[in-house]
């Protein structure tokens, strides 16, 4: 039927094209596309995309390239107890749709897709965050958000206006927005559940913020600032006091040092004294703050355990423990950084809980043996059980750590590691190469030699011992038969020893197996003995190659 129809319509063109051709003086106006011109794509509202995308305006016809497909529908899944149209509908992926504006309705989105989970909008055409806050404040299910690359501007600080939180929120990508550090930050504060945020490729130079950063991410796990242009690690430090950071994703910044600052005083803690001291100066005197101290050291005195564990309770610090910067951050990944001395590995030692570290195409390694790398990691770092996603063992770690010291033994500069396992290992003698192989290789050259031609050939060990024949017969013409020759093996090679010289026939039975079952290696001969009517031709013969060479000795 298809190709009834296809031929029909090429009957028809032809038709037309000859009646064209007979008219004379016939103008074509024809419009090709320019070059360079890029198509105008008109920009839809969210609402448009998401009806344009999961919903049908006939659920019973889908009209594609000219044929019709009878659709029947027998109702739409039904998750929840909602009668909106989309109420079934979890996960919205929208990337690349020309989104360009917010386009809600009076009453929301309830009655179209309240039921949202995870929401797709990357690579779109928003440019206002007062479209993007107002799709958002409509979706009340909302765990995941992407929004990565649209060029989102706080026009008017809608960030900082907006009035209606976003509790719900967990997972936020922001790469490639260029939204600044400051309207991240007072956008967090509408994210009280914020756990994991992406903040990459928006060309963040530092992380200024005018209030304590810990008060608006503490609830941040992880945190992902790639691809920005951050080379201090000064500005790295300022997030240093968020409580519950495990996971710090750096790479791709040109970061050149790290340090770790073990004794530095609780900034909040500072903070809170200050004000508390300041306050008690203003409304307690001298005298009475005196009987206080009085009465203090006398319930003190009499009750000195009990008082002295409340004191410990109230002078923790929840959020940084009390001058413990980075107190749970267990994996950081500093690959494609500037980092380039062995003592950065010492800082970052220092951190109490980091456990798991990605370092990848740095300076350190990069002049270092790709062999190396990893042992030269893995010793200097002994509180890391993860290095670039693979388990560092026991094991791994011991051979890494006198790897170590056999690799520093010999170089000018050595750093502090590597007199600590020194004192732990002790003097450790090099290796040395010792060939365990037995001249093992798995291409090698040998020579086939027939009558008095003699012919170099290249052959696989891996090869059945049959090839060899074949390949007798193709180098020497002789496809008669391939049982009108016996090979003989001479082990001639260098990787043999003097005893081992000596001739093997290479039976028929045993063509099946692998040329290194024979013990052939690299320099070895194969001599051809070929057969005239069931007897050895005596001038090709094994045996006259013996005579001949006895004779000439």
């Amino acid at each position: 039927m298809i190709r009834q129809r296809v031929k029909y319509f090429r009957t028809v063109h032809l038709k037309m094209e000859e009646e064209c051709m007979e008219r004379k003086n016939v103008a074509f106006s024809v419009m090709l596309p320019s070059k360079g011109r890029k198509r105008r794509v008109r920009k839809k509202s969210f609402t448009e995309a998401v009806k344009e995308k999961y919903c049908m305006s006939d659920p019973n016809k889908i009209f594609t390239s000219g044929f019709v497909i009878d659709i029947k529908v027998t109702g739409k899944p039904k998750i929840s107890d909602s009668e909106a149209e989309l109420a079934y509908l979890r996960n919205v992926v929208l990337t690349n749709s020309s989104v360009g504006h917010a386009g809600v309705p009076n009453e929301g989105l309830s009655t179209l897709c309240p039921n949202v989970v995870d929401l797709d909008l990357s690579s779109n055409a928003l440019t206002d965050w007062k479209d993007m806050l107002t799709i958002l404040s409509n979706l009340h299910c909302l765990k995941f958000v992407n929004l990565a690359r649209n060029n989102l501007q706080n026009k008017e600080n809608v960030i900082q206006s907006w009035s209606t939180s976003l509790p719900q929120i967990e997972n936020l990508v922001l790469n490639g927005t260029y939204t600044s550090w400051q309207d991240v930050i007072d956008l967090s504060r509408k994210i009280p559940s914020l756990t994991e945020l992406h903040a990459c490729e928006n060309e963040y130079e530092d992380l200024d913020h005018t209030e304590d950063i810990y008060k608006h991410l503490q609830n941040i796990n992880c945190l992902r600032l790639n691809n920005n242009k951050l080379r201090s690690w000064e500005e790295i430090w300022k997030l240093k006091n968020l409580p519950k950071l495990e996971s710090l994703i750096l790479s791709g910044n040109p970061i050149q040092h790290i340090f770790y600052k073990e004794n530095e005083n609780c900034s909040i803690c500072s903070q809170d004294n200050t004000n508390e001291n300041t306050e008690n100066e203003g409304d307690v005197s001298m005298e009475m703050q005196d009987l206080v101290d009085d009465i203090v050291y006398d319930v003190i005195r009499l009750t000195e355990s009990a008082v002295t564990e409340e004191a410990d309770k109230g002078s923790q610090c929840v959020d940084c423990q009390h001058g413990n910067p980075f107190s749970r951050l267990k994996l950081i990944c500093l690959s494609d950084t500037q980092l380039n001395n062995w003592t950065h590995c010492g800082e970052l030692r220092k951190y109490p809980a980091l456990e798991s570290l990605r370092i990848k195409d740095v300076p350190l390694v990069k002049e270092v043996n790709p062999d190396d790398r990893r042992k030269l990691l893995v010793a200097h770092m002994p509180n890391i059980r993860i290095l670039n996603g693979s388990e560092v063992t026991h094991t791994e770690r011991d051979k890494s750590e006198r790897h170590f010291v056999r690799y520093f033994t010999d170089k000018k500069h050595k750093p502090d590691r590597f007199h600590e396992l020194k004192a732990k290992h002790g003097q450790l003698l090099p290796l040395m190469d010792i060939d365990i192989s037995g001249g093992y290789q798995e291409w090698i050259n040998i020579a086939f030699i027939y009558n008095d031609k003699r012919l170099e050939q290249r052959v696989h060990v891996v090869d059945p011992i049959g090839k060899l024949r074949l390949m007798v017969a193709e180098k020497f013409h002789l496809y008669a038969s391939l049982r009108t020759f016996k090979l003989h093996h001479y082990a001639c090679g260098p990787h043999h020893r003097e005893e081992e010289r000596f001739f093997e026939e290479l039976i028929m039975q045993t063509e099946s197996l692998p040329i290194s079952r024979f013990d052939i290696m690299d320099g070895d001969e194969i001599y051809v003995d070929p057969i005239r009517d069931g007897f050895l031709n005596p001038e090709g013969s094994l045996q006259y190659f013996l005579i001949t060479s006895y004779i000439t000795m």
